[in-house]
């Protein structure tokens, strides 16, 4: 057979796994098939991959090129394999969290949930009678499927090869960098080791500007939002888990960013909250938000 009959075939090959690589993904991606289907289908690309390189062996020129198909499949296995962790996730639990004033008497509570993933329990409304019978505070039981499954990998095995950041030290970074270091409060809060995401930014970043005697307040606020390097503030999730805590707690605002305005309106409406809810896109309008709130106080 001619070389580039070969390379035809080759780059046949290679197009083709590639393709049904991708189908398998979207398959995945929209639950159409699990974790385990993945596995068995990629695993059967390499077994039919072995046979053929065995089938010709004695040829150097298509053992070669086989080598690297099998490599491709090998590859495409191992990167799958990191999702069978995840498939027995599902459902995450979000419970209530208390709020963290990190500075004492800086009126800035940082809004947060507790989420707990829970495995192989398939029984929901059993599960709920159970965390309502207890004292764990739930607030929704969402279902995990495969998308949540694929970007959970993806972020972790990211992170894992140093190609990504987690949230909390970009938090960190983002903060520090803001405020010029960190504060005595904002320092302690940031060397916990139960940190998770990144929606704390803005409400530390307050509080630091606080400790350092740039901003007074006198006022109670629920605050959450995510914060970049420039100061500008940036979508978080749960809005409505936070906007519940809040007005449990009775805060008179609430502080959230711009992003979520929409879905904040929302929540509020459908659960009748009274609390006053303030958007932002950036902390210098949070600053100046609070600095008025605060004249109006004292007058």
């Amino acid at each position: 057979m001619s070389n580039k009959r070969v390379n035809s075939r080759f780059l046949r090959s290679i197009a083709g796994i590639v393709v049904f690589y991708i189908g398998l993904s979207f398959a995945f991606y929209f639950d159409l098939i699990n974790t385990y289907i993945v596995i068995g289908a990629l695993m059967l690309v390499l077994i039919i991959t072995i046979i053929v390189l065995l089938r010709y062996r004695n040829e150097k020129s298509k053992v070669n090129k086989i080598t690297w198909i099998f490599a491709l499949a090998a590859l495409l296995l191992i990167f799958d394999a990191f999702l069978i962790p995840y498939e027995n996730f599902t459902y995450e639990a979000v419970f209530h969290a208390e709020p963290v004033e990190v500075a004492a008497d800086s009126g800035i509570n940082l809004m947060g949930v507790g989420v707990w993933n829970i495995r192989s329990i398939e029984d929901k409304k059993q599960l709920v009678a159970d965390f309502e019978s207890g004292s764990w505070g739930l607030i929704a039981l969402n279902d995990v499927d495969n998308k949540e499954r694929y970007h959970s990998r993806n972020n972790n095995l990211l992170q894992f090869l140093g190609f990504r950041r987690d949230a909390g030290s970009v938090m960190a970074k983002n903060v520090g960098d803001y405020l010029g270091g960190t504060t005595d409060g904002v320092g302690k809060y940031l060397e916990r080791e139960d940190i998770e995401g990144n929606s704390a930014g803005l409400a530390l970043a307050l509080t630091g500007l606080i400790e350092q005697n740039k901003l007074v307040n006198e006022l109670e606020f629920g605050v959450t939002g995510s914060l970049n390097e420039d100061g500008d503030v940036n979508h978080i999730g749960m809005v409505k888990e936070k906007l519940m805590i809040a007005e449990e707690k009775r805060y008179p605002f609430m502080i959230i960013p711009s992003e979520n305005a929409d879905e904040a309106e929302e929540v509020k409406k459908a659960q009748n909250l009274d609390i006053q809810i303030f958007a932002v896109s950036h902390i210098d309008e949070a600053v100046e938000l609070i600095n008025r709130l605060n004249e109006e106080h004292r007058k």
